[in-house]
Parts: C-alpha cells; sequence; structure tokens
C-alpha cells in the first residue's frame, strides 16, 4: 500500500519534475522556433532584395530598353542616323510591333499619331519616324527605315 504522505509528496515532487521537465521542452522548442523565425526573416530578406532589384531596373534603366519590338526599333534607327546623319522618314513594322509602340504611348502618355496612307495603309508616329503597317507581314516584321 501507499501510505499518504508518499502520495502527497510524489505528487508535489512529480509536479514540480513534470514543470521542470515542461519548462526545459519549452525552452527547446523556444530555441527551434527562433530558429525557424531567423530562416523566415532569412527568406523575407531575399524576397524584398527581388523586389528592390526589379524596382531598381524599373526606375533606373531606360524605358525603351524593356520591350524586345521597341529596342529592335531603336537599334533600327541608331544604324540609319550612323549612316544618314538623320533619323529616317518611314519604316515598315508589323502588326504586333504596332501594337507594341501603341502601348508604349499610352504607358508614358504621349499623344499617339495615328493616320490613314491611302487606302489600305496606316502609319503610328514614333520619335520623329513614320511606322507604317504592313498588316500580310509576320507580327515582328521590321522593314529597313527609308526616306522619300
Amino acid at each position: 500500500m501507499i501510505s499518504r504522505r508518499e502520495v502527497v509528496t510524489g505528487g508535489v515532487l512529480g509536479s514540480l519534475s513534470a514543470s521542470a521537465l515542461a519548462e526545459a521542452g519549452q525552452g527547446r522548442a523556444t530555441n527551434r522556433d527562433s530558429e525557424g523565425v531567423a530562416n523566415e526573416l532569412a527568406n523575407i530578406k531575399d524576397e524584398l532584395s527581388k523586389i528592390k532589384d526589379v524596382l531598381d531596373d524599373g526606375l533606373r534603366k531606360s524605358s525603351l530598353a524593356h520591350d524586345a519590338a521597341i529596342s529592335r526599333l531603336r537599334d533600327t534607327f541608331q544604324v540609319f542616323l550612323k549612316a544618314n546623319g538623320k533619323f529616317p522618314e518611314f519604316c515598315e513594322i508589323g502588326s504586333d510591333v504596332f501594337y507594341t509602340v501603341y502601348d508604349w504611348h499610352v504607358k508614358h502618355q504621349q499623344q499617339i499619331n495615328i493616320m490613314r496612307l491611302g487606302e489600305s495603309r496606316m502609319a503610328i508616329q514614333f520619335m520623329f519616324t513614320q511606322l507604317v503597317l504592313r498588316w500580310e507581314q509576320n507580327g515582328n516584321f521590321i522593314g529597313i527605315p527609308y526616306d522619300r
């Protein structure tokens, strides 16, 4: 049989030892939690760094460099400019390039000058050049710039 004294002291010591074990377990859990928090903070720091890089690219780089079609147009104009000392009057483009130039005007809140050239041709002005829409060509088509 178990005496009353053993039950009371055993219960008191048992509860004290159980609470001591629980506190030790919480201390280990706290260490694990703090490691988890540190890992999460490192992940957040990495994500913020990526966001910063994207924003820096968007705000500091030339906005013309963000779209491949606009960059190719600029390169084409640069070749003509070096050869002739002036920007071209006309350049033929496909429909995808036409829409990209149109969207560029909307994005940068520039005036959009679209005109009809005869019955079946349209042109949009970009910088100093009339970009003539060649709907029968490939959408990404950029022709050789020319003057009249």
